[in-house]
C-alpha cells in the first residue's frame, strides 16, 4: 500500500513548482484585498468631539494666526492623528487645541 496520495489519471504531480507559486500568489493577494477592504474605514477613523463651549480654529498650531472658524461644545470633527504645540490637526487643514477636544467613543486617533 502506497503511503502517497494520486488522482486518476495523472502521473505527475502539477502542484509543484511554477504552478504552486501561482496558486499561492493569487491566494496572497485575495487575502491582501479582503483585508485592505475591512481597513478602509480606518484611514479617516480619528474623531474628535468638541469639549468646550467655544473653540477656536485656526490655520497653524498656536495663537499668531486669527481663527477662521469656531465650533460648538459636542461638535464632532474629522481629525487627523497629528498633534503639535498643544494642538490637534483636522482633516480640514484647521488645527483646534488638544484641551479642548476628546477622542469620540470608538475613534481610533
Amino acid at each position: 500500500m502506497s503511503n502517497r496520495f494520486s488522482l486518476p489519471g495523472l502521473s505527475k504531480s502539477w502542484l509543484t513548482g511554477w504552478p504552486l507559486v501561482g496558486i499561492l500568489g493569487v491566494g496572497l493577494a485575495l487575502v491582501a484585498l479582503l483585508y485592505g477592504s475591512a481597513t478602509d474605514n480606518l484611514d479617516n477613523a480619528c474623531t474628535m468631539t468638541v469639549q468646550a463651549e467655544r473653540v477656536p480654529v485656526r490655520p497653524s498650531p498656536g495663537t499668531a494666526e486669527a481663527p477662521t472658524a469656531t465650533l460648538a461644545k459636542g461638535t464632532e470633527v474629522a481629525a487627523q492623528p497629528v498633534t503639535d504645540s498643544g494642538y490637534r490637526k483636522l482633516n480640514d487643514g484647521g488645527w483646534v487645541p488638544s484641551s479642548s477636544v476628546a477622542a469620540t467613543s470608538g475613534s481610533v486617533c
